[in-house]
Parts: structure tokens; sequence; C-alpha cells
């Protein structure tokens, strides 16, 4: 079972956060035991956030001696919303000495007491945080918008780091619109030769739910779409349909 799944953003703000913890909170309505790592190495970009207490940087120095045992992962993994969470760092200028087999080392003793690890990897592929989620996923989601931005850096990401590594993935087109002047999915899939791309519809709500620590997930569209993907991996539960009666 590919129980490891990673989100990688082609930019910043193209929603890998908001995308990582929507697919986290489908698979738990599917019964499944889902850790969920905020694992960007930027300080602020989550808005599941725990009591602010524990974090990445609490292991740290396990993390970069090779030895993480069963305790010190049970010391930052907080229980949210049905989730279990890692939050990520509180110091992003440190971000840059985590070393690259981080995901490896720490989930070496808890890897099996989930069904499901989500990595929200962000985007800087300078980190060694984001190296390891890449190496570690068992499956990998890139992350873009239709913004040429977004689409260039996620080009240029595939062309001198993923292909190099031999390591692929699936694209997710977040933010979409069909809008002529804008790349349609198409043009994104030729442009990043990447087929069958996965569309999340744009929702002007966004910045509004990520203030109040709330994913789209209550919006049909997005749900919808959300859990499309999640069907590679597990079967979501079937919403009864409510029969109307029509009084005209």
């Amino acid at each position: 079972m590919k129980k490891i799944i990673g989100f990688f953003g082609g930019d910043s703000q193209v929603g890998t956060t908001m995308i990582s913890q929507s697919i986290a909170e489908c698979l738990k309505t599917c019964g499944k035991q889902v850790l969920l790592i905020k694992g960007s190495g930027k300080y602020g970009e989550e808005f599941m956030n725990g009591d602010g207490r524990y974090s990445l940087d609490d292991i740290k120095a396990n993390i970069i001696s090779g030895k993480v045992s069963y305790e010190d992962m049970e010391q930052v993994i907080i229980e949210s919303k049905g989730l279990f969470v890692i939050s990520s760092v509180r110091n992003p200028f440190t971000s840059k000495y985590y070393p690259e087999n981080t995901y490896e080392v720490m989930l070496a003793s808890v890897a099996d007491e989930f069904d499901y690890i989500v990595i929200d990897a962000g985007n800087d592929a300078n980190l060694g945080l984001m190296i390891s989620a890449l190496n570690v996923s068992d499956s990998r989601y890139f992350v873009t918008t239709q913004q040429s931005k977004a689409i260039h850096r996620l080009i240029q990401m595939k062309k001198n780091i993923t292909q190099p590594l031999g390591l692929d993935g699936h694209l997710i087109i977040n933010k979409y619109m069909k809008d002529p002047a804008l790349f349609l999915k198409r043009d994104i899939e030729s442009l990043c030769e990447i087929q069958n791309a996965s569309m999340v519809p744009y929702l002007e709500y966004g910045w509004q739910m990520e203030m109040e620590g709330r994913t789209l997930m209550h919006f049909h569209k997005f749900a919808k779409s959300i859990e499309q993907i999640v069907e590679d991996f597990e079967e979501t539960p079937k919403k009864e349909k409510t029969w109307k009666k029509s009084f005209a």
C-alpha cells in the first residue's frame, strides 16, 4: 500500500497546505489513522495549529544524530480535529540545517502506527526537508496554479531535481478557472509533460477559511475534487442523496 503521500508546490501560494490538509481530512473520513506533517520549513504557513509548544524543531538534534525514538515522536505529535499533526518549524532560519534523510529518520519508529502519512513539503527545493519528502514519499503530487510563474518553476523543479533523482509524480492544478486568458488543463499538462492532471476549482473563500483554521471541504465542488484524488488510495464514503419533493 502506498501510505506516504507528499505534496510539493511549484511556487509559494499555490495552495499546497490547503490541498495536503484537505487530503488528510478526507482520508480521516474514510476511517483511516492519518499523520499530517507540516514540513514546508516556513513558519506561519500552516492553519491547523496546535498549542505552539511543539514542532519539528524539538527533535531536530535527534534527527541530525540519526536517532529518533518512539518517545521523541510522541512528544511532538499532537491531535487536532481528529488528525495527528506535527507542526512546522518555529524558526524558519534554521530550516536549512535539516538533513536530507529527515523523514526517513523521523518515521522509522512510528510509521506502522498510521494508515497514511501526509507531508506538506512546501515549495523550497533548497531545503533538506523537501528533498527528504521527495525521497520518502510513495506517491508525489506536484501542485501548481494556472499562473505562468508557478508553472515555470514546477518545470524547472522537474528538470533539475525530480528527473535526475528518478522521481515521478502526479499533477494537481489548484484554484482552476476555465478562463481562456489563462493556461488551461491541456496546456499545463503539455508544458509539464505530465498527463491526467487533477483539477481543484478556484473558490473565493480560500483566504477566509485559512484565517479561520479550516479547509474548503464543506464546499461541494472542492470536496468532490479532493475525493477524486483520494480515490487513488481509498474508496471514499458515498453521500446519500437527499430526496426533494416539488410542491409546485
